[in-house]
């Protein structure tokens, strides 16, 4: 084994968090298990292995459910220039509005990561060439960019290697608070 994988397996160990390998099938089975039981976890996993996700999760019903629609060429055209993430690739985000009823986009969302992570981040995960990132269950606060309102509730989100975010069934929108 690299010495230095192990180096960085051992520091995610050291850090509370758990490092997992096996075949697809046992890698499939703990993440849609994550996913039913309401657990979070972030997964990294091999193109194949989300693309077998992909297709078990993002039915047509479960699509039209959650309002998962394509960002447009000119929303990835403003994410490129203004953000500077680069080509994002083929990515679905399901808008919501605010309590003010302005709209919260695949921009809005990926600026706030921006702010967050870092620009270099969201850069990277958009960057990967042999895996893709995937988030079960997570909960979101975010700012409506208009207005300035935080909601929280769950975003859903997907795409070649940004896998997105995976719920049991579609969440409540998010919400002012």
């Amino acid at each position: 084994m690299d010495r230095a994988l192990l180096a960085h397996a051992e520091a995610l160990v050291g850090r509370g968090k758990a490092v997992f390998s096996g075949d697809d099938a046992a890698v499939v089975a703990l993440v849609q298990e994550t996913v039913r039981s309401g657990g979070t976890g972030a997964f990294f996993l091999s193109r194949e292995q989300a693309r077998i996700l992909g297709e078990q999760h993002w039915t047509p019903e479960r699509v039209k459910a959650s309002g998962l629609e394509p960002v447009s060429d000119e929303e990835k055209a403003r994410i490129e220039s203004e953000l500077g993430l680069g080509d994002i690739g083929p990515f679905r985000f399901a808008p919501f509005t605010c309590g003010s009823g302005h709209t919260f986009s695949a921009y809005d969302f990926l600026e706030q990561g921006t702010r967050h992570h870092g620009a270099d981040a969201l850069k990277a995960v958009f960057e990967l060439k042999d895996a893709a990132f995937l988030r079960v269950n997570p909960h979101f606060a975010v700012t409506c960019s208009a207005c300035g309102v935080t909601m929280e509730g769950g975003i859903e989100y997907e795409g070649d290697t940004y896998a997105g975010c995976s719920y049991p069934d579609p969440p409540e929108r998010p919400v002012s608070v």
